[in-house]
């Protein structure tokens, strides 16, 4: 029993220290978010189409084309930028492993889009 304790301890910790490292800027993280750009990439397409939607008021057939084609050409510029940062992580560019495109994650978009905030 004291085994068993004893193991669930050491990988809690090691855990939060794994955690701690991933949340810093370094090649792991750049890695990490090399990886994520390239697989959420397709997320700009619905974050466009909500902002346009939200600043042409609903006017369907012209916010649906134009958040369309924003969110096909933001999608290959974030998974290239995902390619960017696999193929350099181990290289500290740009400054300190820090991110090209901003936010540095899909999802953060959703955090300033209008769309969300009026909810």
């Amino acid at each position: 029993m004291k085994k068993l304790l004893f193991l669930a301890l050491i990988a809690a910790v090691s855990q939060t220290s794994f955690a701690a490292e991933m949340e810093e800027s370094g090649p792991l993280r750049k890695l990490q978010r090399g990886f994520l750009n390239i697989a959420l990439s397709p997320m700009e397409i619905s974050n466009e189409l909500a902002v346009e939607k939200h600043e042409n008021h609903d006017q369907m057939p012209p916010s649906w084309m134009t958040g369309l084609v924003r969110g096909i050409g933001f999608t290959a510029g974030r998974a290239l930028a995902g390619v960017y940062d696999i193929v350099t992580f181990p290289i500290p560019l740009p400054k300190e492993y820090g991110p090209i495109v901003q936010p540095e994650l899909p999802w953060e978009k959703l955090k300033t889009s209008p769309t969300v905030q009026n909810r």
